[in-house]
């Protein structure tokens, strides 16, 4: 997926009333397209009023994404092909 594209779901899906997961099937294969999707992701959710708050990706595929990315909780996904996406207003 596209940077471009990926913005556009973030704007079709953001601001939101409750808990919103975005599921992404088609991942980056190196970690600084991640890091430019999660910038992305956490600049669109802050416009929305509605936070990024948790990221669960696979920590065999992205060894350097511990614990945290800035003060937003990452989670083993256990799946190389799956990256979740939380925002919460």
């Amino acid at each position: 997926m596209s940077i471009p594209e990926f913005e556009q779901m973030l704007h079709a899906v953001l601001p939101s009333t409750g808990k919103t997961s975005l599921t992404l099937t088609e991942v980056p294969r190196h970690e600084g397209e991640l890091l430019v999707l999660l910038e992305k992701a956490v600049l669109s959710g802050e416009r929305a009023n509605t936070p990024l708050t948790e990221i669960h990706l696979s920590k065999e595929f992205y060894p350097d994404m511990d614990g945290e990315f800035g003060d937003i909780p990452v989670v083993d996904s256990g799946d190389a092909d799956i990256i979740r996406l939380f925002f919460e207003p």
